[in-house]
């Protein structure tokens, strides 16, 4: 068991680099491609060192016990996991992974499966690795094993505070990407209202024609004997009144072709909204930094409790580029 401050920390970074290349090893073997699975950036998953480093503080006393060592494994690090996935979601909206798709599964966090591959790591790594790590850490120089250490905890540090920035950006980028698709959206459906909208107009304009049309024809028909007997002061009547219907039909005709420019002014300034929105997105969707591609390398079941829309498109896009690019 550890007994100094110094022994904690040698332990916890020597057991998050193991437990980044176990992960490395099995992405390889699962993926047949490198990946980078840990949180940060570095060679280092902070949750392999605090679960052994829990392990080895609070089970040590029951090495001798294959049954005991292996329950208090399994429980104490699937509670860890547990703990760590709830508070990364609080904090960050984000959950990094997602076991919802394996059986006997809490929340999607932890699952029997890997509970029952922690439990045995962690049993093997206290009866068999750990008495050789914990040499290893004995026989080091105090004073070198310092500075090493010194430099390695600023490092995780540093990689620490940089991968908290490019989540945060990561989250920022979702929310814009989340804002300009539902931009399209609004001005998209404007677009729809206002064609249907200048339409109905016309189809009104029609109907209204073409019912005067009518009655005007029912208006002679009914007073054809009248027009017989008066000819000519019908026909002047009649003039008369297709000249005011002229002068009418002129108005309504202006009137609706200066409707018509206005609708079509707005639908080209829609249009034209709609065309910058959407370079924006594409922009949004193309630009992809380290941090963010190595995130979605390392939790590629990851989900936003915020945007998941956003992150599903997203990550569809990717796929599509990278099926392109293939």
């Amino acid at each position: 068991m550890p007994v100094s401050f110094y022994e904690i920390v040698w332990i916890f970074l020597i057991y998050a680099f193991l437990g980044w290349c176990t992960e490395v090893a099995y992405a390889a073997l699962e993926l047949k491609e490198f990946v980078n699975r840990g949180f940060l950036n570095g060679p280092v998953c902070p949750i392999y060192g605090c679960g052994v480093l829990v392990v080895i503080t609070l089970l040590m006393p029951l090495k001798d016990s294959f049954l005991l060592l292996f329950a208090g494994s399994f429980f104490l690090t699937s509670v860890l996991e547990f703990i760590t996935g709830f508070l990364l979601e609080k904090i960050f909206h984000n959950q990094w992974w997602d076991y919802s798709e394996e059986n006997f599964n809490i929340c999607g966090y932890v699952c029997l499966k890997f509970s029952i591959l922690w439990g045995l790591g962690c049993t093997l790594i206290i009866d068999m690795i750990h008495p050789n790590i914990y040499r290893f850490i004995k026989i080091i120089p105090k004073v070198p094993g310092t500075v090493l250490l010194v430099l390695c905890s600023v490092t995780f540090v540093i990689d620490l505070v940089i991968t908290v920035s490019t989540i945060l950006k990561f989250n920022q980028r979702l929310k814009l990407i989340d804002e300009a698709a539902s931009r399209i959206k609004v001005v998209s459906n404007e677009i729809g209202e206002n064609i249907y909208e200048g339409m109905t107009i016309a189809m009104e304009k029609r109907e209204e024609w073409k019912e005067n049309i009518e009655n005007r024809t029912a208006e002679f028909t009914e007073n054809h004997e009248e027009l017989a007997e008066n000819i000519s002061s019908v026909l002047d009547n009649v003039k008369s009144a297709v000249a005011e219907r002229r002068e009418s039909l002129t108005e309504k005709k202006d009137i609706l072709a200066e409707k018509r420019a206005e609708k079509k002014d707005i639908l080209a300034e829609k249009r034209m909204e709609k065309n910058r929105l959407q370079k924006e997105y594409d922009t949004l969707m193309e630009h992809e930094s380290f941090g963010m591609k190595r995130l979605m390398q390392a939790f590629p079941s990851m989900k936003s409790k915020t945007y998941q829309e956003a992150l599903t498109k997203w990550k569809a896009y990717r796929n599509e580029k990278k099926s392109s690019a293939k």
